[in-house]
């Protein structure tokens, strides 16, 4: 992962020109994860040539590896913070965390710390995290890596001592996945105006929209918008009745909105059966 705005993070990084901190925001999970490991990677590789760096096969670049992959290898200057707790990432975990970055390094010219949900430090975490950029280094380089769907999801005084790079938009729901709600979409739709079922086949629309990658991550805009997509697909078909169209736009447009109603710990699945049945429930059945 060497092109687009990773790039010239890369260049800064081997001509040790990279800022303490910075904040890789944007893109999907996997992408944040990768473009930190390939920072991380030439920021430690053991070329002496920058322009080699990253190499991939140094001792250092085969080391830096993501905690969760199966692998034993192990960089003792490489380390990842992940989120401890259900919604938090604690105070408790990040000092832990950060202790190493009081020592000189073991093996490599620097040392490089990944927290990889940023956005779920606890205030008391953050605060532990800015206290520690705040101070000078010992020396030897080390580098901060703060992963986060939007840097707005980090304190305005975690930003302020940060470089952000943008890695882009997540990757919407393939076309085909896209095409396949929609049917299904109508279908249940169309089998609830036919009434016998009461609502049961508005859980089913419902069970349908869940079923869209990405709904796991509670900070993520991609599905809900892959959600509204399918639902303004099934309005403009032309299969369901004409007098459907109104409300199904009202609902993709309420989709749109409805990550401010997960970050509030409502499970997905009870925000569309809630939407759905706000915007369709109360219209006559044929």
């Amino acid at each position: 992962m060497s092109g687009g705005p990773l790039s010239g993070l890369l260049d800064l990084a081997r001509r040790a020109r990279l800022y303490p901190a910075v904040i890789l925001h944007g893109g999907s999970v996997a992408a944040r994860r990768d473009a930190a490991l390939a920072l991380a990677r030439t920021l430690l590789c053991a070329r002496e040539a920058a322009a080699e760096r990253p190499c991939g096969d140094c001792p250092h670049c085969r080391r830096v590896v993501w905690p969760e992959e199966k692998s034993d290898a192990f960089h003792p200057d490489f380390a990842v913070l992940a989120r401890d707790l259900k919604t938090a990432t604690s105070a408790e975990a990040t000092r832990a965390f950060l202790r190493v970055a009081h020592s000189s390094p073991f093996e490599a010219r620097g040392q490089v710390f990944v927290v990889g949900e940023a956005d779920t430090l606890s205030g008391e975490a953050g605060d532990a995290l800015l206290k520690l950029l705040e101070e000078p280094g010992a020396g030897a380089p080390r580098h901060f890596l703060l992963l986060a769907p939007s840097r707005l999801d980090l304190p305005e005084t975690l930003r302020s001592r940060s470089l952000a790079v943008f890695l882009g938009s997540a990757e919407s729901a393939p076309e085909e996945l896209l095409a396949e709600t929609s049917r299904g979409l109508v279908g249940s739709l169309a089998r609830w105006r036919s009434g016998g079922s009461g609502g049961l086949f508005l859980l089913d629309a419902a069970a349908r929209l869940a079923a869209l990658p990405g709904f796991e991550d509670p900070r993520a805009d991609a599905p809900w918008s892959a959600a509204a997509e399918a639902v303004r697909r099934a309005a403009l078909g032309g299969e369901l009745p004409a007098e459907l169209r109104r409300p199904l736009f009202a609902l993709a447009e309420d989709l749109l909105a409805a990550p401010a109603l997960r970050l509030r710990g409502i499970p997905p699945e009870r925000i569309l059966e809630g939407l759905l049945a706000r915007h369709l429930a109360g219209r006559p059945e044929s």
